[in-house]
């Protein structure tokens, strides 16, 4: 049976496009680890986030950078965190979006998700040393991850951009071939991640679609579902 994890991306506040995906989750009885970027998310999210979970409902809120600010000056490169930042600069920003998520939620998220999905050695060091326990992106690095540091990789993309980087319409076939091939995978746990902003009305059709898929496998024991949180405290 394949783990898996369900992230929602540059979550700010409890807007309708939020709603309209959270809501689909929910009713599903599907785990949502929500990407938060601190320095821009309301106190209406964290209100929110604590109603939802006081309630039963499976929701968490994960570290997304500080600012999502873009660095690199390449619109293709783009990196909050990574090369274009010094050891220095990044512990900065982390800690920094680190008391704010503990400001809004009353705690420090477990799990650290760099905007853009780029980071390097730097990065990873100054989570160790800030306390975090996994850092969850499209791509790991080579090099060995510091100790106590876990990774949690996203396997299965759900939007897709154009050249100028403008949201093409789901596919539902094509979220279908994504989640069984990371089936067949091995035993490591993978992410789904998605956009919530970047989905249009026209595609929530598919998106209802591809979680009924999602709960087909559930029910046939090929697939459960989990908080990032919870696969971090499974595997420590």
């Amino acid at each position: 049976m394949k783990t898996f994890f369900l992230r929602c991306d540059d979550v700010v506040r409890p807007d309708r496009a939020f709603l309209r995906v959270f809501r689909l989750l929910k009713a599903a009885a599907l785990p949502v680890s929500c990407a938060v970027i601190p320095a821009l998310a309301a106190p209406a999210l964290a209100a929110f986030f604590r109603d939802e979970t006081a309630a039963g409902t499976r929701l968490e809120a994960l570290q997304h950078g500080l600012s999502h600010a873009e660095h690199s000056g390449n619109k293709y490169l783009k990196q909050e965190f990574g090369p274009s930042r010094s050891y220095k600069e990044q512990r900065a920003d982390i800690a920094g979006g680190k008391k704010l998520m503990k400001k809004l939620f009353g705690k420090g998220s477990p799990v650290f998700v760099p905007p853009f999905h780029l980071y390097n050695s730097d990065t990873l060091k100054a989570l160790a040393s800030l306390g975090f326990k996994a850092i969850s992106a499209s791509r790991k690095l080579k090099e060995p991850l510091p100790r106590g540091l876990a990774f949690l990789g996203t396997r299965v993309t759900v939007n897709e951009y154009d050249l100028e980087l403008k949201p093409r319409p789901l596919s539902l076939s094509l979220l279908k071939s994504r989640t069984l091939a990371a089936l067949r995978e091995g035993s490591a746990p993978a992410g789904i991640y998605f956009h919530h902003a970047d989905l249009k009305a026209e595609d929530l059709g598919v998106f209802a679609d591809y979680v009924s898929f999602l709960k087909a496998l559930e029910k046939r024991g090929l697939a459960r579902f989990f908080l990032a949180s919870e696969i971090i405290k499974k595997h420590a």
